[in-house]
């Protein structure tokens, strides 16, 4: 490669050479800026070179490249940046052919959005007709239904069950409680199977609302919906989110073939546990302790009719020899250690 600058001038390879400077006390500083349509190696080939230079006229000089900036680079981020304002504004003024086809979808199903009873609760044009019967929490889910074709739907509005709805219930072949995949779902959940004719349930993905699903979420939520008769014996709310959950043997099963006296003083317990504490129960389920799991190694001996241990931590290799040791049958923990193996005498639950 040449590195004349002359003839790289002559070539366009160069563009104008700037240099502003300043004099002080006999002493020349300044900048010398030189545009390069050079490539990446040879413009950083041509400014190692300039660094080189040690004399300009007859005075020493000293040369430092400061940076090397790509201004095409800068360029394309205020075309992208200005590219985006002017999409946002576009955006704010009109609707693609999509958005009109949604918008028309949702304005349509919207009338299609009956207000029920006295109670003028949302429901589905065919709630009436309809020997099967959806139902869900508000105005919303009956609407994300009604986009894919679900007319048989109601909301209850609330975690009052109004008797309307009960009445209704009792009239149907088949009722399914659509809930949202939270706590408040699972709240409303428990008055329906109390005071409704409920056949099936099917929720919402943990942490879901029925209102924002997909159509492919929505159709596989129904297709899993359970058989309400396996929550008929159960009252504790912890318990039917264990069960509804599916996790490999439901703690709440786990326990009942342990053949615990109050499983749910075990639930409650996983549920309210304190951060980093642990807590220990004995045979007939009462409670022993409730210490931090760095102190429990030391203290738990003093606990010899521990059977029942919750840990808000890791089952190490030393807890779990301690524990098969003291003869405890069953250990709730966060997670364990890799190399724990745990025997099959002693159950371990993961929460």
């Amino acid at each position: 490669m040449d590195l004349d600058l002359r003839d790289l001038q002559k070539s366009g390879r160069i563009g104008r050479i700037e240099v502003d400077n300043e004099s002080k006390e006999g002493i020349s500083e300044g900048i010398i800026k030189i545009p390069s349509s050079l490539t990446r190696k040879e413009t950083a080939l041509l400014a190692a070179t300039v660094e080189t230079v040690s004399r300009v006229g007859p005075c020493e000089a000293d040369m430092k490249l400061l940076e090397i900036r790509d201004v095409r680079e800068t360029k394309r981020k205020k075309i992208i940046k200005r590219a985006t304002e002017l999409l946002k504004e576009w955006d704010q003024k009109s609707l693609e052919p999509s958005e009109i086809e949604e918008q028309i979808d949702t304005d349509i199903k919207l009338g299609e959005i009956l207000s029920w009873g006295k109670e003028k609760l949302p429901a589905g044009p065919e709630v009436d007709i309809n020997p099967d019967l959806i139902i869900v929490e508000g105005r919303a889910d009956v609407l994300n239904l009604l986009r894919i074709g679900v007319k048989n739907t109601i909301a209850v509005q609330g975690t009052q069950v109004p008797k309307p709805v009960i009445k209704l219930t009792k009239n149907k072949s088949s009722v399914t409680a659509f809930m949202d995949g939270d706590r408040g779902g699972m709240i409303i959940l428990k008055e329906l199977l109390q005071v409704a004719k409920i056949d099936f349930i099917a929720r919402a993905p943990e942490g879901y609302e029925v209102e924002e699903l997909t159509r492919k979420q929505l159709i596989k939520a129904l297709q899993n919906k359970k058989n309400a008769n396996l929550f008929k014996e159960i009252k504790d709310i912890e318990k039917v989110e264990l069960e509804y959950a599916g996790k490999e043997e439901g703690l709440y099963n786990v326990l009942k073939n342990l053949k615990v006296k109050n499983e749910s003083a075990i639930i409650e317990g996983i549920k309210d546990i304190e951060p980093g504490h642990s807590i220990g129960f004995n045979k007939a389920m009462e409670k022993l302790f409730d210490i931090m799991v760095g102190e429990l190694f030391e203290k738990i001996r003093n606990y010899k009719d521990t059977q029942y241990l919750i840990i808000d931590g890791i089952l190490t290799k030393r807890l779990l020899t301690l524990s098969i040791n003291m003869k405890i049958n069953f250990v709730a923990c966060k997670n364990k250690e890799e190399e724990v193996v745990v025997p099959d005498y002693i159950t371990v639950h993961y929460f």
